[in-house]
């Protein structure tokens, strides 16, 4: 009977895709009976997306984690997911048994919170005294049918006894960690002293959120819209999301490379490094502005959490870009780009489909973790990603239209970082004629994109700059990107920077006009000026401290 079940189980195919819209499908059925067997306090279904994507992130980490161990002792990592998603059922399990057992009363599921030495005796005692609380009836019984069974198909793929114990041990270590993580953070951030009662533990919390970025990115009109209370539970949600989700995206990574390293490495080898440099330094460029015109709080060590999981969904934005691209430009990268893993077939459309979507769902999972500002500026750059390259519009077909998509992405990233940053989430706080500067000079400087696609822009009906001027395509290219250059003074108002935007914007004609053409180059120029103006704004701001001027 379980040979048959596995014999399905391996012959059923089953996409990226598929396997996260039938997760989520699993997902939603324990969350609904959940919130019947563990209500909240107030009795409302905790139906808002910070506590369904924080439980998300929670179950999604569980899962992954467990498929490379799974994958580990049985030496198929390909075949873990899928024996996972099919267990995964199991889940609606513990809610039921909590209802059975209380005659409808419910028990509270919940973190363990305790510290230090009381988490080695909750290990050791299967989490703890309390049935009741924290790790419930049900819970306890749905993990450890859970742990088993996995246990029992290790041995039955490996025929090896040590290994199937070795893989429950190993099961239930990580599900004890993940399980008790307020606890284990708490204890790692006070080795001297972790030893501490749960109200320790949560007023410990409450002090990290509130002096965080957490506390002005949770709430799109801040603090005072709900209690102060339930305040605290969507920071701690944030929090949790953050952390969860970072640690999810290495492990998904991790599983990704065992299960398919040759798909893995053509993934990965199409990111176009420069301009996902480009970017990232975009990016942390609108946090810097934020600081340096002192618009947030002192920065605490778990916004580097925060930090993280933008620059993760930025990567994720760019990615999905590129796979969509990729799909749509076949023709002319057949042409232009021989080395794209489509037109070398290291991917099919398909996969490239799929592992876009994974790419978009990594994006704005990122991007919420870190708040409402970041997370519209993604919905922005997804949807000028989306008519930049995709039919009906394909805005790439038109000169300068699609260089002005592409400002407006840059624009989205910069403000993504500034507000992410800056307490004062009105929209002007950031400076509107440096917005409308930005846009102007990125649309004038990235025609140079489309140099090296000369011929296969031709070929297939596409007029950008270069192809719009003929033989002075290229000189024209060049002029607009030595001017953006000269533009970056007068828009940020810090004229000292002509010494170093002058011949930057004289180097940068001379690279863009010279042949035979180089890409590269450039985006060398760019970073160099880039940290040039950092440098100077870090001097003067250094001095400015120095002689008490702000």
């Amino acid at each position: 009977m379980i040979e048959k079940v596995l014999g399905y189980v391996r012959k059923t195919p089953i996409t990226i895709t598929g396997w996260g819209l039938s997760f989520i499908g699993i997902l939603f059925i324990r969350f609904f009976f959940e919130s019947i067997s563990s209500p909240t306090s107030s009795g409302i279904i905790p139906s808002d997306p910070y506590t369904l994507i924080h439980y998300g992130l929670f179950f999604l980490l569980l899962t992954l984690v467990s498929s490379l161990i799974v994958g580990y002792f049985t030496k198929d990592y390909a075949e873990a997911p899928k024996i996972l998603l099919f267990g995964l059922p199991l889940l609606w399990l513990a809610p039921f048994i909590d209802i059975i057992l209380s005659h409808g009363r419910g028990y509270k599921m919940l973190y363990l919170f305790d510290t230090g030495n009381k988490l080695i005796f909750d290990f050791l005692t299967f989490f703890g005294r309390s049935l009741t609380y924290g790790a419930t009836y049900g819970m306890r019984i749905g993990i450890g049918i859970a742990i088993l069974g996995l246990g029992y198909y290790i041995w039955l793929q490996s025929k090896n006894v040590l290994r199937g114990i070795l893989g429950v041990l190993s099961l239930y270590l990580i599900i004890f960690i993940i399980g008790s993580l307020p606890g284990v953070f708490y204890t790692l951030a006070h080795l001297n002293n972790s030893v501490s009662t749960q109200p320790e533990v949560v007023n410990y919390f409450e002090k990290i959120i509130t002096q965080s970025t957490i506390a002005h990115n949770t709430l799109h009109d801040g603090i005072a819209s709900v209690s102060r209370a339930r305040f605290i539970e969507l920071g701690f949600d944030k929090l949790l999301s953050q952390i969860l989700f970072i640690i999810s995206c290495i492990f998904g990574t991790l599983l990704f490379w065992k299960i398919d390293q040759k798909r893995f490495l053509a993934v990965v080898g199409n990111c176009r490094r420069e301009r996902l440099t480009f970017y990232t330094i975009s990016l942390l460029c609108g946090m810097a502005f934020a600081y340096i015109n002192n618009l947030g709080d002192s920065f605490v060590f778990i916004d580097l959490f925060g930090v993280l999981c933008l620059v993760i969904a930025w990567a994720g934005l760019w990615m999905h870009a590129v796979h969509t691209n990729d799909i749509i430009d076949i023709e002319i990268d057949k042409i232009s780009n021989k080395n794209r893993p489509l037109v070398k077939k290291e991917l099919d459309e398909k996969n490239m489909t799929d592992i876009g979507n994974l790419w978009l769902a990594i994006a704005l999972l990122g991007a919420w973790s870190a708040g409402f500002y970041p997370f519209f500026m993604a919905l922005v750059y997804v949807a000028a990603s989306y008519i930049y390259s995709s039919p009906p519009l394909r805005l790439r077909q038109m000169p300068l239209v699609p260089s002005f998509i592409i400002a407006t992405a840059c624009l989205s990233t910069i403000l993504a970082g500034f507000f992410f940053i800056s307490v004062n989430k009105n929209i002007q706080t950031f400076p509107v004629f440096l917005a409308l500067g930005i846009v102007i000079m990125v649309t004038l400087a990235i025609n140079f994109k489309d140099i090296k696609d000369i011929e296969g822009d031709k070929a297939n009906g596409i007029v950008t700059l270069p192809i719009l001027f003929g033989e002075n395509g290229v000189k024209i290219v060049g002029l607009c990107f030595a001017l953006s250059i000269l533009f970056v003074p007068f828009f940020l108002s810090f004229y000292i920077l002509y010494i170093i935007s002058i011949p930057c914007a004289f180097i940068g004609y001379r690279l863009v006009t010279k042949k035979p053409y180089k890409e590269k180059p450039i985006f060398i120029l760019r970073f160099v000026f880039l940290a040039g103006i950092a440098l100077f704004y870090l001097i003067i701001y250094y001095l400015a401290h120095i002689y008490n001027l702000v």
